[in-house]
């Protein structure tokens, strides 16, 4: 509220504003129960003003209370005889408030107030009080000191704020950390959000699934903190693999993985399927080596699996209040999760959509059409070779996707 937040801004400066016009009123001469009586009021002004603004339910009160500052000033500077110097510092305590407050703005509306204030005072004082010997003394004191403290205030304000820009700076290092290390597993779109958990976009993405065959036989057989570590080579070994082709790794099941391409990094759909194969054919060729040199340990041997599929997934963040993942979710990752699930020993099975996006460009044999658990019509499948070029990718082709 910012009837609170005035508040905290503006106690500390009021109270010892007022205590100083206190001092100042302790040096007229004919001092007597209504002088007492302004000062026992300016001593507890500021505290019913404070309680008053902590509780106000209004937004912004800024200027009422600032005019009922602006009137006791005119009043004070009545009650002493319009005597320039105690003007010139309870004007001055005034207007510094007035400005730190609301700028100059706020001061010059505050003025024609306080002159108001004055006047009001003029016709309702009975007595006119003048200052003794010490009055021009105190008064050029409480001018000094009152500035001197709003200092202080500036001051410890301002390392505050230096403090809390730093921390801000801080933390924007960090997210710019953060950010430059899940660009490559999450989508540029969901990035820039500003974290809308319930913003879903539909994309056509190569989706590749990914799973060992022999590991849960291993897990019975072999020691577990061993299969541990080799488990986590297997996953830094397949994840640098994918995101070396643009994939965004999106989970890990078990021994195996689900990747997917043209989300985080998109070159098209032409495109981002050959990059899903070229990802596929590195993981076959790197896992053999990690196969073959856990056999050299003593080992059994451990064979992937891979199938593909192309088509349009809804990505966005499921799960519930307390969890969510950011995920593709659609028919196209539930072929390509049955896909892998037939292919053979060492073999990348896509179907018949990547095929088509893939063209000349990748060596395939057909395997046929197959039943799919979850699908009425058989799906045309093929057998991933190899690349039929190395870097093959015509201009045309890029243009064209």
């Amino acid at each position: 509220m910012i009837s609170a937040y005035l508040a905290s801004v503006t106690h500390l400066p009021r109270v010892f504003g007022y205590l100083l016009a206190i001092l100042i009123l302790t040096q007229l001469e004919k001092s007597n129960g209504y002088v007492s009586a302004w000062m026992l009021g300016l001593l507890f002004y500021p505290q019913i003003l404070n309680r008053f603004l902590c509780r106000s339910s209004r937004r912004d009160v800024t200027m009422p209370v600032m005019s009922v500052d602006a009137i006791v000033t005119g009043l004070l500077i009545s009650l002493v005889d319009f005597n320039f110097e105690a003007g010139v510092v309870l004007f001055s305590i005034l207007s510094v408030s007035a400005i730190i407050i609301g700028g100059l703005g706020l001061w010059v509306l505050l003025v024609p107030v306080s002159v108001m204030g004055m006047l009001l005072g003029a016709m309702c004082h009975p007595l006119s009080f003048s200052g003794n010997a010490s009055f021009y003394f105190i008064c050029f004191f409480a001018l000094l000191a009152y500035l001197c403290f709003v200092g202080v205030l500036v001051y410890r304000e301002t390392h505050r704020l230096n403090k809390e820009q730093k921390q801000r700076q801080s933390i924007q290092v960090r997210l710019e950390k953060f950010r430059a290390l899940i660009t490559p597993y999450v989508s540029p779109e969901f990035i820039s959000s500003d974290g809308d958990l319930a913003a879903y976009t539909r994309k056509r993405l190569s989706v590749l699934f990914v799973d060992m065959e022999g590991f849960t036989r291993l897990m019975d057989t072999a020691d577990e903190f061993l299969v541990a570590g080799m488990l986590n080579r297997y996953f830094e070994v397949m994840t640098e693999a994918a995101s070396k082709h643009g994939g965004t790794v999106n989970k890990f099941m078990g021994d195996g993985l689900m990747v997917f391409f043209g989300d985080a990094r998109s070159e098209g759909p032409v495109m981002d399927a050959v990059a899903c194969i070229e990802a596929a054919i590195e993981m076959r060729a790197k896992f053999k080596k990690l196969s073959e040199e856990w056999q050299a340990g003593g080992g059994l041997p451990l064979h992937l699996r891979m199938g593909i599929h192309t088509g349009y997934c809804l990505l966005g963040n499921f799960g519930c209040a307390t969890r969510r993942d950011y995920t593709a979710m659609g028919s196209v990752v539930n072929l390509a999760s049955r896909l892998e699930g037939l292919a053979r020993r060492g073999e990348i099975l896509i179907s018949a959509d990547t095929r088509r996006q893939v063209g000349p460009h990748v060596d395939c044999a057909h395997r046929g059409r197959m039943r799919v658990k979850g699908f009425t019509e058989p799906v045309s499948t093929y057998s991933v070779n190899g690349l039929s070029r190395a870097i093959g990718i015509s201009p045309e082709v890029r243009l064209l996707s």
